[in-house]
């Protein structure tokens, strides 16, 4: 459908509209005219496409009805959305709960990346590195015999979690002033775990591992819960990660911010 004829459409369909309705629909459309600040990455693969104006339309619309911050699941939904939009064919996982990766996007070069999606509106983000609470599960970890299979199985679940994964893109939102958000996203690539495969047999049982060993001070720090198994990534550099944009979103939801 071509543009002239979707507005005439979208019009159509509005006057359709009870008042109720139509007032969600005015609050949707101020947030979308509504002026953000916004940087780019230069030379980014994602943002210096239609995707970023598709993925801002998307956070504009959510704050226009949400007073919290996108959780994963929504940042998947937008992320999603906005490749579609950008004209890229995704395949989201097959299910909800894979292992090492949420989403693959096929780029025009034919490139493919698979993709894990993370958000968080943590307290006390900094803004010289990332937390990542919850890389991956390791039912391992609570059955793990000995300390060179303790290693073993670290080294190959890194191993896999490269092989399937190519990187990891993490939405940030930090709160703004009283009533703004900034949204920050930061692509972990998933090589920063080579390093992984270097770990000796001692270096493995340490409850929280320095990545790579030996360098002060480390791209990243690996924490091995043993309660919880699973992985917790904390310390990721951002000078080791490319921040592909950033966005700064007023609350227009009308709902006090929490």
């Amino acid at each position: 459908m071509s543009d002239d004829l979707l507005r005439a459409a979208l019009r159509e369909r509005i006057d359709q509209l009870e008042l109720p309705e139509v007032i969600v629909v005015d609050r949707l459309v101020s947030a979308l005219l509504t002026p953000v600040q916004c940087t780019l990455a230069a030379g980014s693969w994602l943002t210096a496409t239609p995707w970023a104006k598709a993925f801002l339309a998307r956070l504009r619309a959510h704050h226009a009805l949400n007073a919290e911050p996108l959780s994963t699941t929504a940042f998947e939904a937008a992320f999603n959305g906005a490749c579609e939009a950008a004209g890229w064919k995704v395949a989201p996982a097959g299910s909800a709960t894979n292992r090492f990766f949420d989403t693959v996007v096929a780029l025009p070069s034919g490139e493919q990346r698979s993709l894990s999606l993370k958000a968080t509106a943590a307290k006390g983000l900094r803004a010289d590195s990332l937390h990542i609470s919850k890389l991956t599960e390791a039912a391992w970890i609570q059955d793990a015999r000995t300390q060179a299979g303790r290693r073993d199985k670290l080294v190959a679940l890194f191993a896999e979690y490269r092989r399937q994964t190519d990187a990891i893109l993490v939405l940030r939102c930090f709160r703004e002033g009283s009533d703004a958000y900034r949204y920050e996203l930061v692509e972990v690539p998933t090589a920063l775990f080579a390093s992984v495969d270097e770990l000796g047999v001692a270096e493995a049982q340490l409850a929280t591992i320095p990545i790579p060993t030996g360098q002060d001070p480390p791209d990243a720090r690996l924490r091995i819960d043993r309660s919880d198994a699973k992985i917790t990534v904390t310390g990721i550099r951002l000078d080791r990660c490319l921040v592909h944009g950033s966005w700064t979103i007023p609350n227009r939801s009308g709902v006090a911010r929490a």
